[in-house]
């Protein structure tokens, strides 16, 4: 039986990606229902400060092994850099399957299935799934500041608006929504009838408006549970694009799917 190759892959990924199930109607407002929802806000939340570490971690690895190269201890430090790469992937799976509900299949890791140091030393220098798992580790750092970027522009605003009916009263606090200047525009339709002209005309304006009463502000909290649940949809499916990354480069390699 011989291996799969990439172009007969493809038509089963084009296909698994167009039959992959949208969101209803129902799971779309349910969202905040969800155990999964807060898994995957809590992955979102980690993913910044792991980041940071791995980053930090393995460049400094990285860059104190080539400073150090010329002296032998360099190609020992990389050594050791490279296998820190092995414990640190299969937490990020473990991560992933707890947090995101997302299974990852192992890697055949080379460096434990071969016997004596060099051949070990050898197979982790040349195990595509070490450097897929170091790409990943190193796009902790990008992913984790998209992630908090999103988090923290997201959810505040509408804690802001849920939160209205605790502090709207507060001295030196204008709730609302406030506008430099009136806006107002006349909206016209007409059709022809006959030798006449019929038709519709009528003003719009938008004006400013503050919250100065609790039905004002519990109109505004509801606004707000309203965009809470839109946001959360959205880091929902900013959830689901890093499972998607996370199985693409923790689990088995390109060569042992395709070679």
């Amino acid at each position: 039986m011989t291996a799969p190759t990439l172009s007969d892959e493809m038509p089963d990924v084009v296909s698994r990606l167009r039959s992959a199930p949208w969101p209803s109607a129902r799971s779309v407002v349910t969202v905040l229902l969800r155990r999964r929802t807060y898994g995957n806000l809590a992955y979102l939340a980690l993913a910044f400060p792991l980041g940071l570490v791995y980053f930090v971690g393995l460049t400094v690895g990285l860059s104190l092994s080539l400073g150090l190269a010329i002296l032998g201890v360099g190609v020992v430090l990389f050594l050791l850099t490279l296998l820190g790469v092995v414990p640190l992937a299969v937490a990020e799976r473990r991560l992933a399957a707890v947090l995101l509900g997302v299974d990852i299949d192992a890697p055949a890791w080379k460096v434990t299935d071969r016997e004596g140091l060099p051949d070990r030393a050898m197979g982790l220098v040349l195990d595509p799934s070490v450097w897929l798992g170091l790409a990943f580790l190193l796009s902790k750092l990008f992913v984790g500041v998209a992630a908090f970027t999103l988090l923290l522009t997201l959810l505040v605003p509408a804690g802001v608006l849920i939160a209205t009916p605790l502090y709207y009263r507060t001295p030196g606090v204008e709730v609302g929504v406030f506008l430099p200047v009136d806006v107002s525009r006349e909206l016209s339709l007409y059709f022809p009838w006959n030798e006449l002209l019929v038709g519709v005309s009528f003003v719009v304006r938008l004006t400013s408006w503050q919250v100065d009463s609790l039905g004002d502000a519990l109109l505004m909290s509801g606004l707000g549970v309203v965009v809470l649940v839109l946001v959360v949809n959205l880091l929902n499916a900013a959830a689901w694009l890093c499972g998607r990354w996370a199985r693409l480069l923790l689990g088995p390699s390109l060569v042992e799917r395709f070679g």
